[in-house]
């Protein structure tokens, strides 16, 4: 939805995926309407420059690979927004990359690689919370919250 509204993305994927979206485009399915968007896709974030926001959307057991991937590419700007399964996940980003550069963050939406470059949602939930670690309204929270 961000490259929809304008913004500059990129995806960070592997394999078919990410052939599939530099090919034909992002393809989305949603209650919401069906589009496809061209987008910047790459599977080395460090290709990427000034990165402001990361949204971590990893599988929990791939955190510490993509983590190491993400680090070279990251600057003392950049924000990092998890947003997978489990309790612990802003914890172990904190500890690879800084804790400042992390906000907490939850995910309300069912979604899946219905096949390569083509995400599908298929229920009515679709939202995003965060917010800083230690509960106060910062500023960098308060710019996300525009997007």
């Amino acid at each position: 939805m961000l490259a929809k509204a304008g913004e500059d993305v990129w995806l960070v994927a592997r394999g078919q995926h990410l052939r599939a979206m530099r090919e034909h485009g992002l393809k989305v399915r949603s209650l919401a309407g069906d589009f496809t968007i061209p987008v910047k896709a790459t599977d080395e974030p460090k290709e990427i420059d000034d990165i402001e926001l990361v949204l971590f959307c990893v599988k929990t057991y791939d955190t510490e690979e993509a983590l190491a991937k993400l680090a070279p590419a990251v600057s003392d700007d950049t924000v990092i927004l998890p947003l997978q399964n489990g309790v612990e996940s802003a914890d172990r980003i904190g500890k690879a990359l800084g804790y400042d550069r992390v906000l907490g963050g939850l995910a309300y939406i069912e979604s899946f690689i219905a096949a390569p470059g083509v995400i599908e949602q298929r229920t009515q939930a679709r939202k995003i919370e965060f917010g800083e670690l230690d509960g106060s309204k910062s500023e960098r929270a308060k710019l996300l919250e525009t997007l």
